[in-house]
């Protein structure tokens, strides 16, 4: 009535009073009645809010992706954004304004320019298998973003949902991954028979290292076996050589002594030769003594007569002498004696007269 009007707005509502180009009341939640033919009337979102977006870019390898993500931004300085985009109302509270359609679009402008940036130095296959990177790098870069700050804006949230090819890369790329696959399968049961193999060699290598052991642990026991028995040769060696010399000291002994007895014996022999020599020398001198003699007893005789040289011997012969003398000339006489008689007295008391031996 009269042009006077009443509005009552929602806490997610930051309403604002115009009159005459100058902010009259602003805040959330308020109710009041205005004069409606000198009044404007601004309402801007002051809760948060939520906006799909989908983008076509191009990669650093001139592939084309498609990214359709999620972001919630909110209102931080309404007046200020109340100034740059139109948020009026009318009587009834219906936005006559466009600043509802353009704020999401400029938003997501801002979103995909700075996507941009970072899939320009990205190859496909990086930009698909990079979402978490953009993700974390629009955020950090939409937090000091001079646009959003001259617009009073916020972003709460980013995320992206699906980062897409196009059908005939995506075909490329699966065929792709799957040869990768095949690849990795292949590879898979090359490694897992590399390894089967593998641990054949470690367990025939364990079984030749423990060969090795046993046969390196037998060969110390041959080893300390030959040992001991060099030593025990050698002990034996030691003891044999030991007899060895005692026997050749005995021997070499016996030897001196049999040296020294022969030494002796020739001494002895020696001695006896000139004993022998000496005695020969003294018998020969005496032989030649009493031949001297005897030839000089002879020379004596020579000059007697026969019959007194005869009865010179037969004065020192005795009985039985002279009658061995007698038969020696009967003997000589024997043609010329016919017969002789000696009794048996005569010859025994020749042989009782006889000298005994």
């Amino acid at each position: 009535m009269l042009g006077f009007r009443f509005i009552k707005t929602r806490p997610t509502d930051y309403v604002i009073l115009f009159r005459n180009g100058k902010a009259r009341r602003h805040g959330t939640a308020l109710s009041f009645f205005y004069y409606a033919p000198s009044s404007s009337l601004v309402i801007v979102p002051a809760g948060s809010r939520d906006a799909n977006c989908i983008f076509n870019e191009t990669t650093a390898d001139f592939q084309n992706v498609a990214i359709q993500g999620q972001f919630t931004y909110s209102i931080i300085d309404p007046l200020k954004l109340a100034t740059l985009l139109d948020f009026s109302v009318d009587i009834h509270g219906r936005y006559t304004g466009d600043g509802m359609e353009k704020l999401p679009v400029r938003f997501t402008n801002v979103v995909q320019i700075t996507l941009r940036e970072k899939l320009k130095s990205l190859t496909l296959r990086e930009a698909l298998t990079s979402g978490t990177m953009l993700v974390e790098h629009v955020r950090t870069r939409l937090k000091e973003n001079e646009t959003l700050t001259a617009l009073g804006l916020e972003l709460l949230d980013f995320t992206i949902l699906q980062i897409s090819p196009t059908p005939d890369m995506a075909r490329a790329l699966e065929a792709t991954a799957r040869e990768m696959l095949l690849k990795e399968a292949d590879q898979a049961v090359y490694e897992r028979r590399n390894f089967a193999v593998e641990q054949e060699r470690r367990i025939k290598e364990n079984e030749l290292q423990t060969q090795i052991a046993v046969e390196e642990k037998n060969r110390i026991i041959r080893e300390e076996q030959m040992n001991a028995e060099i030593a025990v040769q050698e002990k034996v060696r030691v003891v044999e050589e030991t007899k060895m010399e005692s026997a050749r000291s005995l021997e070499r002994k016996r030897k001196e002594i049999e040296q020294e007895k022969l030494e002796a014996e020739i001494q002895l022999e020696e001695r006896r030769r000139e004993l022998v020599a000496n005695t020969s020398h003294n018998l020969i001198e005496q032989a030649k003594a009493k031949s001297e003699a005897t030839r000089m007893e002879l020379a004596l005789l020579r000059d007697l007569s026969p019959e007194l040289v005869e009865a010179l011997l037969l004065n020192h012969m005795d009985a039985g002498s002279m009658v061995a003398r007698a038969m020696r000339d009967l003997s000589r006489n024997a043609d010329k004696i016919g017969n002789l008689n000696i009794s048996p007295e005569l010859l025994e008391s020749l042989i009782d007269r006889a000298p005994k031996k």
